[in-house]
């Protein structure tokens, strides 16, 4: 074939891939002339030179923008592609876009030869952001899909069950073996679910999460006992260990399950309580079997149900029905205001305003958390900018959970937040609160210095709740702590109580911390503890409840 009909030929070609599926490329290279032609997607997605490259130039440029982790394997499966050794490449990595973020994608490609030689070399770079139907990793379908099947089976009244697993302490195959070591961990663990799924689809949802789904025939009994075999043999066989370059390395998985036969309960809301079910097993480091949240649980607490599917539609739908709530702080010195705590609150027509104390626990284990968690720093930073406008020193200070800390994005987004924001570092002040000790400490001393080194605070929030909070004080970078009210409460009746306090006050001027005293709800309250104590700020509803951005912008004369 002619050059200039080659060309042709193939940008038709690439025509009939990039236009199947959203964020598949499609690339050629020709060895006789020594040209490699892209698709224009890839071209603009990835801010290459140019489509047509000498292939020298195109290979060198094309693996400069592989993550570091993931270039010598590239470069490694590249080299066996052209000497023969393989002639299909079916690669997942990490390559940098003209945005510069990382983003996996996986390489699909052919090498056609003559002689021995290498003549063609065509396929598809398939980017799994754009394309979110199956896993870069696995293979598998992902969450989308099985979603899709969920709410096939409840329109045709099936019965189902869905069970969730998950690997106990993956962060250790990737930190003992690296991140592509990980990679083939979790396609052998996907190749074991698929020769003991029994009949079900098995699917890769995010982090180390797989699920697998079956539908039943009405009436069938295997239903209700479907999952706990299943979950029982793949167990046993990751406990006999698998082979990680040349080590036998044992897995251990948790699991949650949830069967129902009941077409009014909807998919999200099975969803829903399955994640629960996967989060309680996961409290439970002793559980060696499925924890099944079966359907006389999901009828019995339909309408607490029917609430977590609405706050969690609503994050979906852009957080609407959620709104921020603000409560002064107030500076012992000065007497005057110095801060605020931003605290989330959500509405509902069927169910009025809903404090974060019924819903948090439960939402915290679904990954959508993640979109609400930015949404309320974004929030909390648009409202403060009408306050710092007046007090140029004001502070914000804001509640992280540990689901956000846990997110290797989690850096990134918030820094993305905060220069959007318009609002300068050192007004705002991060919490964490006593459930961040779910997190190991050394990953929390890592997000804490990435805070600071931003110009923002960080504090811990709910300290003296438990005997954790002393030593995440010596362990964590923290600029302020805020005790908590029930520490507070008779302790000018309690000596023991007395005796900690100060002991907690004088070791955080040690270390450099502040401390704010939550919970003040009398003069006598708040004379007390500034007798006695060296506090830095105080918060309570001596001072305010927690009240409407429009309330806290009338009431602040009171304050100032």
């Amino acid at each position: 074939m002619e050059s200039n009909l080659k060309v042709k030929y193939f940008d038709e070609l690439f025509k009939v891939f990039t236009n199947q599926k959203e964020g598949w490329y499609a690339f050629y290279s020709d060895y006789t002339t020594g040209k490699v032609w892209w698709c224009e997607e890839i071209v603009e997605y990835l801010g290459l030179t140019d489509q047509v490259m000498d292939e020298a130039e195109a290979l060198s440029e094309y693996i400069s923008l592989i993550h570091p982790d993931d270039r010598e394997q590239f470069i490694s499966e590249s080299i066996r592609m052209k000497a023969g050794e393989i002639d299909k490449l079916n690669l997942p990595y990490r390559i940098m876009n003209k945005d510069g973020k990382y983003v996996t994608v996986s390489t699909y490609s052919k090498m056609l030869r003559e002689d021995g030689e290498p003549v063609f070399y065509a396929g598809i770079v398939v980017n799994y952001e754009k394309s979110n139907l199956v896993d870069a990793t696995t293979g598998l379908y992902t969450t989308t899909m099985m979603m899709e099947k969920m709410n096939e089976y409840n329109a045709n009244a099936k019965p189902y069950f869905i069970m969730l697993l998950s690997i106990r302490d993956f962060a250790s195959i990737n930190n003992n073996y690296g991140y592509m070591e990980g990679n083939r961990a979790l396609r052998v663990i996907a190749d074991i679910m698929m020769l003991n799924r029994n009949g079900a689809d098995v699917y890769k949802l995010e982090g180390t999460k797989f699920a697998m789904l079956r539908a039943f025939e009405e009436g069938d009994e295997e239903l209700k006992t479907f999952g706990s075999k299943e979950f029982e043999n793949i167990r046993n066989r990751l406990l006999k260990g698998i082979e990680i370059k040349g080590r036998n390395v044992v897995v251990d998985i948790f699991g949650g399950g949830v069967y129902t036969d009941d077409a009014s309960i909807m998919p999200d809301t099975v969803y829903t309580s399955v994640l629960f079910a996967l989060a309680k097993a996961k409290d439970n480091t002793s559980a060696t079997t499925l924890n099944v949240f079966n359907q006389t649980l999901l009828v019995r607490d339909s309408q607490r149900l029917s609430l977590y599917n609405a706050i969690r539609e609503s994050i979906m739908d852009e957080c609407q029905g959620f709104f921020m709530v603000y409560q002064p702080i107030i500076g012992r010195g000065s007497g005057k205001l110095v801060a605020m705590e931003a605290l989330l609150r959500w509405y509902g027509d069927e169910y009025g305003q809903i404090f974060p104390g019924t819903f948090i626990e439960w939402l915290e284990k679904d990954p959508i958390f993640f979109d609400l968690g930015s949404w309320i720093i974004r929030k909390s930073l648009e409202d403060a900018k009408k306050i710092i406008k007046v007090i140029p020193d004001f502070k914000v200070n804001i509640n992280l959970a540990y689901p956000q800390l846990g997110r290797d994005d989690f850096e990134l987004e918030l820094k993305k937040i905060v220069e959007e924001s318009g609002v300068p570092p050192r007004n705002i002040r991060l919490e964490l609160t006593e459930r961040c000790k779910l997190l190991d400490v050394n990953l929390l001393r890592q997000k804490l210095k990435f805070i600071q080194d931003m110009g923002m605070q960080t504090s811990l929030d709910d300290f003296g709740t438990g005997y954790s909070s002393i030593n995440l004080l010596f362990d964590l970078p923290v600029n302020q702590i805020k005790i908590d009210r029930s520490f507070i409460q008779d302790i000018d009746k309690e000596e023991p109580k007395k005796v900690m306090l100060k002991a907690i006050v004088d070791c955080a001027r040690i270390l450099g911390a502040h401390v704010c005293v939550e919970g003040l709800e009398t003069r006598e309250m708040v004379d007390y503890v500034c007798d006695n104590f060296d506090i830095t700020s105080m918060q309570g509803y001596y001072y305010s409840k927690p009240i409407m951005l429009e309330d806290f912008l009338d009431n602040m004369h009171k304050w100032m």
